[in-house]
């Protein structure tokens, strides 16, 4: 069988291939456009996603406040000994806002890229695909496997981190509402010491009776913020790894997970298709083998 021949018996298949490939890429184009950037959003997973992001920037603001109520209880104290402690603890709203602003930055993600992906990035992708098999051109390809991964990352990415967070850091964020309200309870109870008008009484026999323990000194008293000042550092640590280390993590993981299912596709093996040699072929091998025979 010639070139020729080949060509008119497997013309029809190539195309037929080509054309379905096509096709495949408009329908999730159009499927993208008109049906997932509505469905999508208000799926129960990602409503309980949203629903959790707002629950994690309440716990946000209440943290801040307690750490203020407790700063603002130290300095309160008489002789200033708790001062360093106090700003200490002041200073802890940096971190509050780096954590408030990731969380804010995700919930934009959830609300606004859902949409964006699905109505540009993912189409956009679709269609540089449906250029590389009508240019047969690998490089174009290539960008639309990157931005198809891009918008699957944006759609998935921080519900399956939130999701997983609730899962594995249950106990973890537990720790976290425990030391919130210690926190706010010994600011109270210092604030209500501070302000009572009982006479006869030192200030330190009211903290004995509203702590429910012996506090001999300003140091024992010291000692017990000191130990909401370590939970605080604690829970500070916790949040930061589950709003914004694992998160990271899994979106490291989703990229890499989704870029070597892309290369693989890219780099499947091609067959390559041999024609037979015509029998023209065989008669010069042989004058071939005869010439060197004549040389020897």
């Amino acid at each position: 069988m010639n070139l020729k021949e080949w060509l008119t018996t497997n013309f029809t298949e190539i195309h037929s291939k080509n054309l379905a490939k096509i096709l495949l890429a408009i329908f999730i184009m159009v499927l993208s456009i008109f049906v997932l950037a509505y469905k999508i959003p208000e799926r129960r997973f990602v409503q309980e996603t949203l629903e959790s992001l707002e629950e994690s920037k309440t716990t946000v603001m209440e943290f801040s406040g307690a750490t203020i109520a407790v700063s603002l209880a130290i300095t309160a104290l008489p002789d200033d000994f708790g001062s360093p402690l106090a700003n200490t603890l002041a200073d802890m709203n940096k971190y509050f806002i780096f954590i408030f602003a990731v969380l804010y930055v995700e919930k934009l993600i959830v609300v606004e890229g859902m949409i964006l992906s699905f109505v540009y990035i993912i189409p956009f992708a679709c269609g540089l695909y449906i250029l590389s098999v009508l240019a047969e051109k690998v490089i174009f390809k290539i960008f639309a496997s990157k931005l198809m991964i891009l918008g699957l990352a944006v759609v998935l990415v921080i519900p399956l981190s939130t999701h997983f967070t609730e899962k594995v850091c249950e106990d973890y964020l537990v720790y976290v509402d425990e030391t919130i309200s210690e926190a706010n309870d010994g600011a109270e109870k210092v604030n209500e010491v501070m302000t009572s008008g009982d006479e006869g009484t030192t200030v330190f026999e009211k903290l004995t009776d509203a702590f429910k323990t012996a506090v001999q000194g300003i140091s024992d008293l010291l000692t017990y913020f000191e130990n909401v000042l370590k939970r605080c550092v604690n829970s500070i640590a916790i949040m930061i790894v589950t709003t914004f280390v694992l998160p990271m993590i899994v979106l490291l993981l989703f990229r890499w997970l989704l870029k070597e299912l892309f290369s693989l596709s890219l780099s499947a093996p091609r067959v390559n298709i041999v024609l037979p040699k015509e029998k023209n072929d065989k008669k010069v091998i042989g004058t071939d083998q005869e010439k060197e025979e004549e040389k020897r």
